[in-house]
């Protein structure tokens, strides 16, 4: 572009101009973008506003990297000697590193200190990188935020693309891999800790009254443990139950404020799910002891015996549309010729059982009537065990009263979401922990906690030097 070759012309021109004075990168890459505006002011450049903006881009981010440049020196300390937590360090040399930033990479000069004492740990360290909490020697914080959010939504390469695409920030597929890894890596020993930091934060709606409580399972492709060894019989995938939890708030005519959602790998008996959920409910009864508790789920025993021994007193709602799958199952097993027969009855049941007060005791009845006329047909025999036994959480009726929800669809679409569409693609598989770290991202993002936990990781790589000479001044 004729715009561009002018500026750039004109930007040289006046550092030869003012040849004693020594332009740093950044006033020369302002320069080069002041150039740009004015020349436009003054040449017919044919170029369409679409290339003009990119140009504009693209000058706009070299002028922030090299401001960030001069940002991340200032944090840097160039003393003989320094002081963290207690120990002393010294200074061992002074070289490049480039570090990823919202702007893209940048290259900052900064001092290397170590600890040689019997009683040190012999490691090096960086006054920058502690001090301006740069995120595993790599990451800006906002670089590494901004990263992260994205990961929470799509694969590495995905995200490497992306960021591309919009901006300059340039790291790996391999990099980015490792950033949801290595964060929580920290955060998750401490994981009810920290969701427990966040939920005391947070307030619960004014026009909530009722909080609904709902667990359930979801299949996902794991990395074999001990993966056998001959390629014929290596297994590349392990389909294992990974569990999800939500916590929702209502109004008084029904409708849906908001729901927390958990996501956790594969783990016996969802304990840490189940302990997440238990320590929310927790600070949500302190907050709001008024709130009428609902239970739902399927009719798995684990469930329920976790709500009855862990969970407050409430109202408990075998899902609604788990009962309709066995209803319609056995109504296809009883007129297995007569698929109008069978649309009839299973509609009239299902509005039974919904909207009668005693809608359970008629559906109950005639599926057992079912069953004495067809005595070896499983699916109904499974109807009859499974409304048998659930039948007093079934009184569904009474919940349309109240307003209560009467479907587990919720926690259902937090399955889908946390899981399904992230970690259920074509060909994927997981390790125990890179897992992890999707699910909390995405439970983090998708319950509005991002923000609040991203405060809690970033200041894990923040540390306090003491310069015990030649001190260079800091950032407030």
């Amino acid at each position: 572009m004729q715009a561009l070759h002018n500026a750039e012309e004109n930007s040289r021109r006046n550092l030869s101009d003012e040849e004693k004075y020594s332009f740093s990168l950044l006033e020369e890459r302002f320069e080069k973008l002041r150039q740009y505006i004015k020349q436009l002011k003054l040449d017919k450049d044919n170029s369409t506003a679409q290339a003009h903006e990119s140009v504009i881009v693209r000058l706009t981010h070299e002028l922030g990297q090299a401001a960030l440049s001069e940002v991340l020196s200032q944090y840097d300390v160039s003393s003989d000697t320094i002081g963290i937590n207690g120990q002393t360090y010294r200074r061992k040399h002074k070289a490049p590193k480039t570090y990823q930033t919202a702007f893209g990479s940048v290259e900052v000069e900064r001092h290397v200190y170590v600890n040689r004492k019997k009683d040190g740990n012999g490691k090096s360290i960086c006054p920058l990188e502690l001090q301006a909490g740069i995120i595993e020697g790599y990451w800006t914080q906002v670089a590494a935020k901004n990263s992260a959010w994205a990961l929470a939504h799509l694969t590495a390469q995905e995200v490497e693309d992306l960021l591309l695409q919009f901006g300059q920030m340039n790291p790996s597929r391999s990099s980015l891999d490792r950033l949801s890894k290595d964060v929580f890596t920290h955060w998750e020993p401490q994981t009810v800790e920290q969701h427990k930091s966040i939920m005391r934060s947070e307030k619960i709606p004014d026009e909530a009254v009722t909080a609904a409580i709902s667990l359930d399972g979801v299949m996902v492709g794991m990395k074999p443990d001990n993966p056998v060894q001959e390629p014929v019989k290596k297994k590349s995938c392990e389909w294992r139950e990974a569990s999800c939890g939500t916590i929702s708030f209502f109004d008084k005519a029904g409708e849906r404020l908001s729901t927390i959602q958990y996501g956790r790998m594969p783990e016996h008996k969802k304990a840490t799910l189940k302990t997440l959920l238990q320590e929310n409910i927790d600070v949500v009864m302190k907050e709001r002891p008024d709130l009428n508790i609902v239970h739902i789920a399927d009719g798995a025993q684990d469930n329920w015996c976790f709500f009855d021994e862990k969970m407050p007193l409430g109202f408990q709602l075998t899902d609604f549309y788990h009962a309709c799958q066995y209803l319609k199952a056995a109504f296809n097993a009883a007129y297995p010729n007569q698929p109008k027969k069978t649309i009839e009855k299973f509609n009239h049941y299902k509005k039974v059982l919904r909207d009668e007060k005693k809608g359970i005791v008629k559906t109950l009845r005639a599926l057992r009537y079912l069953r004495q006329k067809m005595k070896n047909n499983k699916d109904i025999h499974a109807a009859v065990t499974y409304f048998t036994n659930n039948q007093h959480r079934m009184k569904y009726a009474l919940a349309k009263e109240n307003n209560y929800p009467i479907g587990s669809g919720i926690v259902e679409a937090a399955c889908k979401s946390l899981v399904g569409q992230r970690m259920k693609r074509s060909g994927m598989s997981w390790g125990h922990h890179g897992g992890q770290s999707i699910l909390t991202l995405r439970s983090l993002v998708k319950s509005n906690r991002f923000e609040a936990a991203w405060k809690r990781i970033a200041n894990h790589y923040l540390t306090k030097v003491t310069d015990h000479g030649n001190v260079v001044k800091l950032f407030d």
